[in-house]
Formats: structure tokens, sequence, C-alpha cells
């Protein structure tokens, strides 16, 4: 088992999306067992203003024969000036089940988030449905899913109360050309009852090796929602970049 550790981070743009990208936080193992990493961090800092920025996440899976187990938790608090920059956390569980040897698996998660950013008091997810391996190997990977998914979510201030049921398509793909790694995967959730109500969410990153071990990532992720809380706008993003270092 690897571990990676992201020693520096330096943020452009930061917004928590409201589409978790799970295909980025799945773990890449050939062997049965448990695997995961945990991080935590602090930081304060203080010019005219003090600033507050913490965080922790939690990843662990349990792969069987024919199954696999995937639970994910994160949380980000960034505060100063009396403010909430940002204030967003989640809690994901997900079963995946093989139905043939390569091509089919059956999937079920759970997801609980809040993000303050874009007036989410409250998001509950269940879903399922069939993953599909269109294509592994060493340098190239390509995965695609329609699952369904019941939401639950309200606003922060819970004058907004919304139960939908949406469909949750997804295309993600990983090229790996030794020194250079390029990754990307799209969601598509549409409002089964109001197909104009959707969101559209995309995460690109690209890594590349500096020296042995030691790699520069950068990544951005897009997202467009149809119909967000008042006061939030339709397209948020953000930037990062750092280094990172495996071992």
């Amino acid at each position: 088992m690897k571990y990676l550790v992201l020693f520096v981070l330096l943020s452009v743009n930061y917004i928590s999306a409201q589409v978790v990208n799970i295909e980025s936080k799945r773990m890449r193992s050939d062997t049965t067992g448990w695997s995961g990493s945990a991080e935590a961090n602090f930081q304060l800092s203080k010019t005219t203003e003090e600033i507050y920025d913490l965080g922790g996440k939690l990843h662990f899976q349990y792969k069987g024969i024919n199954t696999l187990w995937l639970f994910l938790n994160e949380y980000r608090l960034i505060k100063g000036a009396g403010t909430e920059f940002v204030n967003a956390g989640f809690a994901h569980v997900r079963y995946n089940q093989k139905v043939t040897k390569e091509f089919l698996r059956w999937e079920a998660f759970v997801q609980f988030q809040y993000n303050k950013a874009l007036e989410v008091g409250v998001r509950g997810l269940a879903g399922t449905g069939p993953r599909f391996k269109i294509y592994d190997s060493d340098k190239f990977r390509c995965y695609a899913a329609t699952l369904y998914m019941f939401e639950y979510q309200e606003s922060v201030d819970k004058t907004i109360i919304e139960r939908n049921h949406r469909t949750s398509s997804y295309l993600s793909f990983t090229l790996d050309i030794g020194k250079i790694e390029l990754s990307n995967t799209t969601y598509y959730q549409p409002n089964m009852k109001d197909l104009k109500d959707y969101r559209i969410s995309s995460q690109s990153d690209l890594l590349f090796e500096i020296f042995e071990d030691l790699n520069f990532k950068t990544g951005f992720t897009y997202r467009y929602d149809t119909r967000p809380f008042p006061g939030v706008p339709e397209v948020t993003y953000y930037l990062t970049n750092g280094l990172l270092f495996e071992f």
C-alpha cells in the first residue's frame, strides 16, 4: 500500500463542489484487504485580521474478491474577520459488487454533506445502479455509470426544502504515460421530473514527475447548476496547484 502526502498546497481559488467527485477518491489496489489514508491540517495567519484554516480527510476501503467498500470523510473550514469563507464537509459510503468478471459492477451508496458557501445546510443522497468498465490497462482506464439517486436538501436558513429524484451519470478516464498522468471525471445529474433542472460537474487533474517520488499536481473543477439556491451563482469553479510526495 502506498501513502500519498500532500505537503505543499498552493490554492488559487477554492469552492467546495456540491457534486462530489467520488471517482477521484477511489483507491487502485491489486490486493484484497484494507487500505486507506488520513490527513489533518491547521493553519493560522494574521495581518490585519486572523485567518483560521483547518481541515481533515479520512479515506479507507476494503477490497474483497468480488466486493469493495469505500468510506470517505472530509471537512474544511476557513474563517476570519467574522466571516466563514469555506465551511463544508461530507461523509460517503459506497458498496461495489462484481456482476461479471470484467465489464459490469453494481453499486449502492449513501452520502451526507453540507456546504455553507453554496447555501446548502443539509444534503442527503441515496442511490444505486450499474458501473461499466469500458477499458482498463496500465496506461489507460475508462469507466462509466448511470445511477438512480434520491436527493434531500435544505438551505442553510431552512426556508427551502427539496426532495428530488435524479439520475447521476458519469464518464471517467485516466491516461498514464509514465511521467505524466491526466485524468478527468464529468458528472451529469438531471432531475427526472424536470430535465431543465440539472447539474454538470467536471474535474481534471494533471500530474507530472519532477524527481523520483516527487510530483507536481494541478487540478481544475468546474460546476454548473441550473437551479442553485438563491444568492449562489450558476457557475462555480476552483483551481489548485501543489507538490505531491509519494513513498
